[in-house]
């Protein structure tokens, strides 16, 4: 019986994303009339508040009555003051905490029901503030009662480990339950009539791979499964791609691609993406060229014109950039702003899989039907006629069909050539486009690149050349570059001291 449960639950197993708890709970199971202990680690998420010793909750309640699940309700703390309601405690090593009643604390009015917590963390002036990884807002899930079980260490779905690592695992239950752990598919620890599972794993015993822990808890009428995987890190083959192999995306075929990364001074690289579910997997650990510079490997297996998002993770789980020569880039902030009309049938970004902006790639995918008709001769440049526009404000719908649209416009005006302010995918979606962060992808804001193409194409049937404007030296914080070697603490590049 026992594992037929294990089966049935392991088939519908979600992995969710992760990079460390920032925020935990003590009691683990805390519902909105209890007293909780909040614990903030401050080393993780953004790390911002990292060794400081004095911090402040900034903090509210997610509701039956809020307009969304992030929408904050009944916040307390007192911005930029040295507020004692919200005054943490410090345990030492980045861990801060702060006791209260749920109920109380936050003066919920009778008949709201409370469905998780929402924090963020700041030091006394509020000049630095701790939140997770991408810089959201933290939430936490209150208890809602019934059984529940779930795995307390590791508090990563994915980690990286060596071989001669332990982990250390702990599973809770709400109840008196019967809790068993299985690596792979095979039990390796049972315990009867208690709330707290725990295990030493060995990393060396099971050798080498990727191997996938799950906790199974049942009280004899319900069952409650999580999980988490290690892949133990082996050292990186030094090999060179295949000859003509050039940095980003290498199409080979309808169903394989090499990617290709520019990264001197990294130790090692993981490529995830959706076609290995966003965990690491040895299959797609990065070969090194000889050189020590680049990092490349094959992925195969792609089914020919389907979009497939990926990234890099680079030395470290919390270090993710998207490949800098995509040609299209999603991004968790604010693609979500792009309507349907604007780009139609835009991919959604891998929610819970992942932080950062992502690339996409596509086999097999089908060229732009240039009219080769066009009869066009650029104009010189002493004849020019340039009519410079930011397609944000030329039209409300800012798009490249609206330009289109308008080319009697330009007809008329008798101008020979359009400049572009810059079009590559800058930062947020406004912008004049000065803070660029992939240079080859355009701003998805404006449309589709075959859009971009029917522009220019429509503008040499009209006899106007198409200008663009560029800014090489500019690159900002979503880009891979920026990302990698940027000392934020210094405020300029960080020099790399070690290979």
């Amino acid at each position: 019986k026992m594992k037929k449960i294990f089966y049935i639950l392991v088939i519908a197993l979600i992995p969710l994303f992760s990079i460390g708890q920032v925020v935990t709970f003590l009691p683990t199971f805390v519902g909105q009339n209890d007293t909780v202990t909040v614990v903030y680690d401050a080393s993780k998420g953004n790390g911002e508040l990292a060794g400081i010793n004095q911090l402040y909750a900034h903090t509210g309640v997610i509701t039956n009555v809020s307009s969304s699940n992030t929408d904050w309700l009944h916040v307390q703390g007192t911005w930029g003051t040295a507020d004692n309601k919200v005054k943490m405690t410090s345990l030492g090593n980045d861990l801060h905490e702060i006791k209260y009643h749920i109920n109380s604390f936050y003066n919920v009015p009778s008949g709201e029901t409370v469905s998780r917590l929402a924090f963020v963390f700041r030091n006394a002036d509020g000049s630095k503030v701790g939140r997770v990884s991408d810089g959201s807002d933290i939430f936490v899930d209150l208890y809602q009662g019934g059984y529940d079980a779930k795995i307390i260490t590791p508090d990563e779905d994915g980690l990286i480990v060596q071989l001669n690592d332990n982990i250390v695992f702990k599973a809770e239950a709400s109840e008196l339950s019967s809790m068993s752990l299985f690596r792979n598919g095979s039990l390796i620890n049972q315990q009867n009539n208690t709330k707290i599972l725990t295990s030493n794993i060995d990393v060396s015993i099971f050798g080498k791979g990727k191997h996938v822990f799950t906790m199974v808890s049942t009280n004899g009428t319900s069952a409650v499964s999580d999980t988490f995987y290690y892949v133990v890190k082996e050292p990186v083959t030094s090999q060179n791609p295949p000859s003509g192999t050039i940095d980003g995306i290498n199409y080979l075929n309808d169903t394989s691609v090499i990617v290709q990364l520019v990264a001197p001074y990294k130790n090692f690289v993981y490529v995830v993406g959706d076609f290995n579910n966003w965990e690491y997997d040895p299959h797609y650990y990065m070969k090194r060229n000889t050189s020590g510079n680049r990092w490349w490997v094959q992925i195969n297996g792609l089914t020919p014109g389907q979009e497939y998002r990926f990234q890099y993770v680079i030395d470290d789980g919390n270090l993710r950039v998207a490949d800098v020569y995509s040609d299209k880039i999603l991004d968790p902030w604010n693609d979500k702003w792009i309507d349907n009309n604007t780009y139609p049938n835009l991919k959604p970004y891998p929610v819970g899989k992942t932080i950062q902006p992502v690339s996409v790639m596509q086999t097999a995918q089908v060229d732009y039907a240039w009219d080769t008709s066009i009869n066009f001769t650029k104009p010189s440049k002493k004849s020019l006629v340039v009519y410079e526009l930011l397609l944000r404000d030329f039209t409300k719908e800012h798009t490249w069909q609206s330009l289109i649209d308008s080319m009697n416009y330009f007809t008329n005006i008798g101008i020979n050539a359009i400049e572009l302010m810059p079009i590559m995918e800058f930062e947020a979606n406004e912008s004049w486009g000065y803070n660029p962060a992939f240079y080859f992808a355009p701003d998805k804001y404006y449309g589709t690149k075959n859009k971009l193409k029917e522009f220019v194409e429509e503008c040499h049937r009209n006899g106007i050349a198409v200008l663009l404007d560029i800014a090489l030296n500019h690159s900002f914080g979503m880009n891979p570059q920026v990302r990698m070697y940027f000392d934020a603490s210094a405020g300029q590049w960080g020099q790399p001291t070690s290979n």
